[in-house]
């Protein structure tokens, strides 16, 4: 597997190389697990208070959380107190319900502020273990 990946949507592209490099030479350094868990929160977190659910109870909107990934940014929404999170997300067409995918739209429009976090995230622990 390469260092590098791409990411791509419509016409736009961005091309992330060095990460896994990078994630190495944190670990060998002696970099602890929970700093790129911290990072890996703050990012899923940009996407979290910027997701704009349906709101009819709220009920959806407060099951939405980012969780700790060491090498990966997560955010889940439902869970018990609101299964039907996937339906609203996704939607149902053979029950003619719409898709309304607030986290992807939450993470598009955020592209920008991800990046530039995960950059200064990662430039701030090669600074830490001296690895610049």
């Amino acid at each position: 597997m390469g260092d590098s990946f791409e990411i791509t949507n419509g016409p736009g592209r961005i091309r992330v190389e060095g990460l896994r490099t990078a994630q190495r030479q944190l670990a060998a350094a002696g970099a602890s697990a929970d700093d790129l868990k911290d990072l890996m929160h703050a990012i899923g977190s940009i996407v979290v208070d910027a997701a704009a659910p349906p709101q009819q109870s709220g009920r959806l909107a407060s099951t939405i959380r980012a969780g700790r990934g060491k090498t990966k940014a997560v955010v889940r929404a439902g869970g018990a107190k609101a299964p039907y999170a996937g339906v609203v997300h996704y939607g149902w067409p053979a029950r003619g319900i719409p898709a309304r995918p607030f986290l992807t739209d939450a993470l598009q429009a955020n592209r920008s502020r991800i990046f530039e976090q995960l950059d200064a995230g990662i430039a701030d622990l090669l600074k830490q273990h001296d690895l610049t």
